[in-house]
């Protein structure tokens, strides 16, 4: 079921009853509040966003393949009219987060029955490990890995590095999308060098990074660098092999 231009009740009706059967795609000039954690926004802009049935809500735009703000699987979202606009809203309950979308004017909204499958992945996270562990250089040059899977009192480190200042780094991996859980666990790790007396850095590696998780890494003083596992793979066969 497809709608161009809908009525905000049309729009409203159509989410709320597809998105229980599969995927629901809106289109719309919107704004986006993001509360949580931290807080951000998004201004008045036309975006994609899609609602999918096991909660996860994402809103996309122009560029980049990965989503600007997002909820994940087990939020609760619900469409309904405040003010005389469409809203959609997202709940997460732990950690509490909550995705507000305001809707000025509505381009096209649809809902799909969509099917679920197992995914069988080529590289997982811990080959992207143990790439960036041959070739730290990818992560920053003139790093020198000394440990990997390094068991600490809140979790192990997944790369325990120095940099040139012989500065401690420590280097939390995630293949996909870094969300705010991996800032925190990072910042638990780095936190813990800290109390030591030790000089320590940390550095987050993952495809893409949330606009929260985002926004707590340049809180924690912390950095991130951008690595997509298909380009690893090829950086390393090229300089390595």
């Amino acid at each position: 079921m497809f709608v161009q231009n809908p009525s905000i009740d049309e729009a409203v009706r159509i989410i709320n009853s597809g998105r229980k059967r599969g995927v629901v795609v809106v289109v719309g000039i919107c704004e986006v509040v993001y509360s949580g954690r931290a807080a951000a926004t998004l201004k008045p802009g036309r975006r994609l966003v899609i609602v999918k049935r096991d909660g996860t809500l994402l809103v996309h735009e122009a560029e980049k393949a990965q989503p600007k703000i997002w909820n994940p699987p087990g939020s609760s979202t619900a469409a309904y009219v405040e003010g005389g606009r469409l809203v959609i809203k997202s709940v997460r309950s732990r950690p509490f987060e909550s995705v507000r979308v305001y809707f000025s004017s509505l381009d096209f909204v649809a809902a799909f029955d969509v099917e679920t499958s197992e995914l069988e992945l080529v590289g997982s996270e811990k080959d992207v490990v143990e790439a960036l562990v041959k070739a730290p250089w990818l992560i920053e040059e003139g790093l020198e890995v000394v440990g990997v899977e390094v068991p600490t009192d809140v979790g192990h480190i997944d790369i325990l590095a120095r940099d040139r200042e012989g500065r401690h780094v420590v280097v939390e991996v995630k293949r996909d999308v870094a969300t705010h859980d991996a800032v925190f666990q990072l910042a638990r790790y780095v936190e813990l060098y800290r109390k030591r007396g030790e000089r320590a850095r940390g550095i987050l590696v993952a495809s893409d990074i949330t606009a929260a998780a985002l926004e707590y890494l340049r809180r924690y003083g912390l950095e991130f660098v951008k690595v997509n596992p298909r380009e690893l793979m090829a950086s390393i066969n090229k300089k390595v092999g």
